[in-house]
């Protein structure tokens, strides 16, 4: 009986010796995997290495084919209606000048409408006698519509600035000039961008003796350039005889790029 127990016990311990041999050699084998894919990544960070970073930048230009002017309507009055009055007459003007100038009514909109109590103190320009009351007293109300317009025929800006003007306007600027559709000139200054990182890529491979596999990450930085807007008085305006000349120049677009590539 103790000889069978003995030859039991035996057979469970060669058992115990294969099965840990096999869990030494998987855990060997994982090792050296292991190793091998962290090989000739010594002495750099896992997250920058086998890569590097080139910026690449880019321009392009378009002449503007839209103008933004904008402008106010207001009038003071002893009441909020009769300011209104008053400023409805001018806007109703100027909504009829730009409709004769071909102005489309979908590019004219009211950017802001307000009114706002106006009032006066007694002893504002002189010292209150002692005693005097310098309570504020309500003297009217300023009424102001703000009003947006676009002219899509460039050509045309200078004399619906001077019409505008000669209508009763106050509060005129502009011209703001713009791309109405700019995606394709942003695409093409990011086209120009990635060829540019392309080369500088290509340049810094040969110098560093590696290769370039693929591009890793990629981002992208977008700007313009516009010219500066023009702000005229609308009175000045409203005495030329000529249209005013307003070069328009050409707008810049910009992208700058940051492509990250992978190298071996």
């Amino acid at each position: 009986m103790d000889h069978i127990f003995a030859k039991e016990d035996m057979g469970r311990f060669g058992k115990i010796l294969i099965l840990l041999g096999v869990l030494t050699a998987l855990f060997v084998g994982m090792k050296f995997v292991n190793e091998m894919k962290t090989y000739g990544s010594i002495g750099v960070t896992p997250s920058v290495a086998g890569t590097f970073d080139v910026t690449g930048e880019g321009e392009a230009f378009a002449i503007p084919n839209v103008a933004t002017i904008s402008y106010n309507a207001e009038a003071r009055a002893k009441t909020v209606a009769e300011a209104q009055t008053t400023v409805n007459k001018i806007v109703a003007d100027s909504l009829a000048f730009l409709k004769a100038s071909e102005v489309a009514e979908k590019d004219i909109k009211t950017a802001n409408y307000s009114a706002y109590p106006e009032y006066t103190y007694p002893c504002s320009d002189r010292i209150c006698p002692v005693g005097a009351s310098n309570t504020p007293v309500l003297s009217g109300y300023l009424v102001t519509q703000s009003i947006s317009v676009k002219v899509r025929d460039t050509e045309k800006v200078g004399a619906v600035i001077d019409g505008l003007g000669k209508v009763g306007v106050t509060g005129l600027s502009g011209p703001n000039y713009s791309v109405d559709n700019p995606e394709s000139v942003k695409q093409e200054a990011r086209q120009k961008a990635i060829a540019n990182a392309e080369v500088k890529a290509k340049a810094l491979a040969k110098d560093l003796g590696v290769r370039i596999v693929r591009i890793a990450r990629y981002s992208e930085d977008t700007g313009g350039a516009y010219p500066s807007p023009m702000y005229m008085k609308a009175e000045a305006l409203g005495s030329a005889d000529a249209g005013a000349s307003l070069p328009k120049g050409e707008n810049t677009y910009s992208s700058r790029i940051t492509i990250t590539y992978e190298i071996r």
